[in-house]
């Protein structure tokens, strides 16, 4: 029996916590989609040693955009960032977390 995870778990977080946004691609077509803020670490890393500092963080369901660009734009309301990093921490790969600037 396979779990469908995305449904389980992702699809109610977005629905209870999401708000509807659009993510604009550098070159190419809006797709909207729902994304969930919150605030996160952002790691600065080199060599051995690095900082954390506080970044705006986004999550947005990969079955609602198939691949995130990096300086591609998420617009949430009136709120526009740009996508510093964007990352697929989980291992079934369903979410994108975005770093937003």
């Amino acid at each position: 029996m396979i779990i469908d995870l995305d449904a389980l778990l992702h699809s109610p977080v977005s629905q209870v916590w999401g708000r509807p946004a659009i993510y604009t691609p550098p070159s190419g077509t809006p797709v909207p989609c729902v994304a969930v803020l919150s605030e996160g670490d952002r790691d600065w890393r080199s060599g051995g040693s690095g900082v954390t500092t506080p970044a705006r963080i986004a999550e947005v369901r990969v079955s609602e955009v198939a691949v995130m660009e990096i300086d591609g734009l998420l617009t949430v309301g009136a709120d526009v960032f740009v996508i510093d990093k964007a990352t697929q921490p989980d291992t079934d790969r369903l979410l994108w977390r975005l770093e937003l600037k």
